[in-house]
């Protein structure tokens, strides 16, 4: 009897020992989906460090070609990740400061990275909420690509996660208007697939804003940018399904996971899995359960802890239906009310009541 062929990693060809991460080998995984972020999601990327560089620094280092895009004058360097940079700028016409995101590879930008570039403006573009970072314009320099957005001053979520471990009652109002963001983009067709620490914002007055839409998935455009079964996102928070690079079932339970697992790391001061390689997380989200909550943290109660693990489910239809859902179960645990997360027994009802 014949032995079936052992299957084939379908971008490089090499045998695969499991096909729980899209068909990929572990290299090609490693390569091909987390854009250079650690384990713990918390690597330089191009907005976690917005807004850090100092107006008073010399523009050293930017080359003479974009020292001016469109009305703006280009200041200092904020941050670059993997595929893009932000630059700290002047609006001259209406005097105000702007971040202006460039592809990082300028005039030898593939036409595959230009899509993906103006992919992710056409999706933030789309979005006008106070917790979304405003996208104001899109424009081509001399062949580089770029757009403007609101620059935010406050550095990311990732920088302060230590805070909210000590207040959960923070952590809860703060990823309920992350929630509430997310479900605006939701109804406008923006599903975001790379919800993390990192990507979240907070403005001088510790409000957050949702930014870097790179690798958003618009509901109602198809698009051929990726290739099939490619696994997208950053390991620490991305959703099972798209460990499984089923990229046809992002939905918006994809970014309810991933708002579970930053309201996790929140509570916690640890992300959901984590393991010695990007591999190791990836198998760990795909076959196991993350530790409840109030085990590496006693101080996180069972109701906070039902709603931060009906996020992590692993079937996506077992999650909330929609992130406005999680965000009124949030605001019902910050009212001291019963949640929906489970049933509440009798008892449980008669003392919260007594205690609101």
């Amino acid at each position: 009897m014949e032995m079936p062929s052992p299957p084939k990693c379908p971008q490089c060809g090499a045998e695969v020992k499991t096909v729980a991460l899209g068909g990929l080998c572990p290299a090609c995984v490693a390569r091909m989906g987390f854009g250079g972020d650690d384990l713990d999601g918390e690597a330089s990327t191009v907005t976690e460090a917005q807004g850090v560089a100092s107006a008073d620094e010399p523009p050293a280092g930017i080359p003479d070609r974009i020292r001016r895009l469109g009305d703006c004058e280009v200041i200092s360097e904020i941050a670059q990740g993997g595929m893009g940079v932000v630059y700290r700028a002047r609006q001259t016409t209406l005097d105000r400061e702007v971040a202006v995101k460039m592809i990082l590879t300028g005039q030898l930008a593939s036409e595959i990275d230009v899509k993906r570039f103006r992919a992710e403006a056409a999706a933030a573009a789309r979005l006008d909420h106070p917790n979304i970072v405003a996208v104001h314009e899109v424009g081509v320099h001399e062949g580089c690509h770029y757009f403007t957005m609101q620059l935010i001053e406050g550095g990311s979520l990732a920088e302060r996660i230590p805070e909210f471990s000590k207040d959960s009652k923070a952590a809860a109002r703060l990823i309920a208007k992350v929630a509430r963001a997310i479900h605006f983009a939701h109804q406008h067709g923006v599903i975001h697939r790379d919800i993390k620490p990192g990507n979240i914002l907070l403005d001088e007055n510790g409000e957050p804003h949702v930014t870097d839409f790179g690798l958003a998935r618009l509901v109602d455009r198809e698009t051929r940018l990726t290739i099939t079964g490619n696994v997208v996102g950053s390991p620490a928070y991305m959703a099972p399904e798209q460990a499984h690079g089923a990229g046809k079932n992002f939905t918006a339970a994809t970014d309810i996971y991933g708002l579970g697992a930053v309201l996790y790391h929140l509570l916690t001061g640890s992300v959901p899995f984590t393991g010695e390689s990007p591999i190791d997380v990836l198998v760990k989200l795909v076959e196991t359960n993350p530790e409840p909550p109030s085990k590496l943290n006693a101080g996180v109660d069972a109701d906070l802890e039902a709603i931060c693990l009906k996020c992590l489910e692993k079937a996506p239809d077992a999650r909330y239906a929609s992130a406005d859902q999680l965000a009124e179960d949030l605001e019902r645990w910050l009212r001291n009310e019963p949640i929906q997360a489970r049933p509440a027994t009798p008892w449980a009802r008669l003392k919260k009541w007594r205690l609101g």
